[in-house]
C-alpha cells in the first residue's frame, strides 16, 4: 500500500525517532494521526511497540495504534512509520495546568477509574507499563455523555514484562533491567498511585 502523508508539525523527538502530526493524502484523504518514525536500521523497537499496541485495539483506555508502513525519505532513506491516534488536547499534565494545576475534585473519581481500567487491560495481557505519569496519559474528547474528557494510557516506550521475558524499548533515558515480575507489578502500582495522587496536587 502506497501511503502518503503531509507532515504538519513535530510533536516530539527521542534518541531513535521523531513523532509528527500528519494528515494522510493517500490512499485515504484527510485522516489525522500522530506518526512515530524511525530509520529502518533502528526500527526494531518501533515494530515491537506496534506489535504490542495492536493487542489493545479493544481497550478504550489505551492509545490506539493504526498500523505501520515503510517509506523512503530524501534526507533519511528508508524509514519505518507507525500511525497512532492523535490527542489534540495533549496530556493529563496539560489538563491539570489548564485547571490551575489541579483537577476539580468532582472529576477525579472518573479520571482515576479510566486510568485504572487502562492499567487493568495492560496487566491482564501480561504487560507492565512502568512509566505511568500525567505526561504519559493522553486526553481525548468525551465519549460517554458525561462531558468529561477521556483519558488513555500512552508512551509504552520504557519497559514491558510478559511471560517471564523482559522487553525493553529504547528511549532517551537509561532503564534498569529487572527480572522480577512481582517487583515490576509493584512498580506499576506505585506509579499509578503517584499519578492519581498528583491529580490533586499542583503541577510542577
Amino acid at each position: 500500500m502506497n501511503v502518503k502523508v503531509v507532515k504538519i508539525k513535530v510533536l516530539g523527538e527521542g534518541c531513535f525517532g521523531v513523532v509528527h502530526l500528519v494528515k494522510t493524502i493517500a490512499p485515504v484523504y484527510n485522516k489525522i494521526y500522530a506518526m512515530k518514525s524511525a530509520d529502518e536500521d533502528h526500527s526494531s523497537f518501533l515494530r515491537k511497540e506496534e506489535e504490542i499496541l495492536q493487542q489493545f485495539a479493544d481497550s478504550p483506555n489505551v492509545v490506539r495504534c493504526h498500523g505501520g508502513f515503510t517509506s523512503v525519505e530524501r534526507e533519511r532513506g528508508v524509514v519505518y512509520n507507525m500511525f497512532m491516534e492523535y490527542a489534540a488536547e495533549g496530556s493529563l499534565l496539560n489538563l491539570m495546568r489548564k485547571n490551575g494545576g489541579r483537577i476539580p475534585e468532582r472529576d477525579v473519581k472518573c479520571y482515576t477509574r479510566m486510568i485504572l481500567e487502562g492499567l487493568f487491560d495492560i496487566h491482564r495481557k501480561g504487560f507492565v507499563h512502568c512509566d505511568l505519569k500525567p505526561d504519559n496519559i493522553l486526553v481525548f474528547p468525551p465519549r460517554d455523555g458525561t462531558g468529561l474528557a477521556s483519558l488513555k494510557i500512552g508512551d509504552f516506550g520504557v519497559l514491558f514484562y510478559k511471560q517471564n521475558q523482559l522487553i525493553q524499548i529504547p528511549t532517551t533515558r537509561t532503564s534498569t533491567r529487572y527480572n522480577s515480575s512481582l517487583f515490576l507489578c509493584l512498580l506499576d502500582d506505585y506509579y499509578v498511585n503517584l499519578c492519581c495522587s498528583s491529580i490533586f496536587c499542583s503541577a510542577q
